[in-house]
């Protein structure tokens, strides 16, 4: 849908410059398609700030894959701009409609 990444950008932190140079030189990419950037790469990762938070302990993966899904849906519902974007086919708007529904 979005095809693609032109770019990877990423904090300054020395194991991910290593990590990538690795990733660049396995699949053989662009050298200046890594970027580092302190400030453009917070913006992406304020985005899921509130799953970042330390969550109490789950009995299984399946419930904690259900309550982070559903945290991600909370908040997708308040940004206008998600409403009818599918991520990895992934509606906000579709599972509340499901949710609602049962």
């Amino acid at each position: 849908q979005f095809g693609k990444p032109q770019k990877v950008i990423t904090d300054q932190a020395p194991s991910t410059k290593v990590a990538m140079a690795k990733v660049i030189k396995a699949f053989k990419l662009k050298p200046d398609c890594h970027c580092t950037s302190k400030y453009l790469n917070n913006l992406i990762e304020q985005d899921h700030r509130h799953i970042k938070v330390r969550k109490t302990r789950y009995q299984s993966i399946n419930t904690a894959k259900n309550t982070l899904k559903g945290i991600e849906c909370i908040y997708a519902l308040y940004k206008k701009n998600r409403r009818s974007l599918q991520i990895y086919g992934f509606s906000p708007c579709h599972e509340i409609s499901i949710m609602l529904a049962s």
